[in-house]
């Protein structure tokens, strides 16, 4: 059973805030991590291009645009107003952080600040609608806390 004013079943508001602290930070690390490989790892824009031979079609620009849109996406349903509904599916592709190490840092220090800004005023029991293509179009109901947990 919720307690009253908890974002979590069974939380009281001080241990819900500390998840929700908990994963800003982790949120946070993974995206860092990212701005890391390009800093300090990456020589060239050509290699966030170039294929993977062991996920043909895939490339590390594509995985790092990936990877970002999925924290985006899901803050950005949770800020709007409701209901809260939330698909993975709709990415934009083809951006110009999958081919550019400056573009790619921008994009994701940019998310970073949106996450900062964002997560602290969003309930861990947020209620989510998650559309999910699988081919055909699949709704399950889900909470924020869920989701980031997820990423």
């Amino acid at each position: 059973m919720a307690s009253k004013g908890t974002g979590q079943i069974g939380c009281s508001d001080s241990e819900s805030a500390a998840s929700l602290t908990s994963l800003l930070h982790v949120s946070k690390i993974i995206l860092l991590q990212a701005v890391d490989v390009l800093d300090n790892y990456l020589t060239s824009d050509a290699q966030l291009t170039r294929s993977s031979k062991f996920l043909p079609g895939s490339t590390i620009g594509k995985h790092l645009r990936h990877a970002r849109d999925h924290f985006v996406l899901l803050i950005d349903s949770v800020t709007s107003p409701p209901p809260h509904i939330l698909s993975y599916d709709k990415r934009c592709r083809n951006t110009p952080m999958e081919g550019s190490r400056s573009a790619a840092r921008a994009a994701l220090v940019e998310a970073i600040e949106q996450l900062e800004a964002r997560v602290p005023l969003v309930r861990m029991d947020t209620p989510i609608t998650l559309h999910a293509v699988t081919p055909e179009l699949q709704e399950f109901e889900t909470t924020f806390g869920r989701e980031d947990e997820a990423h």
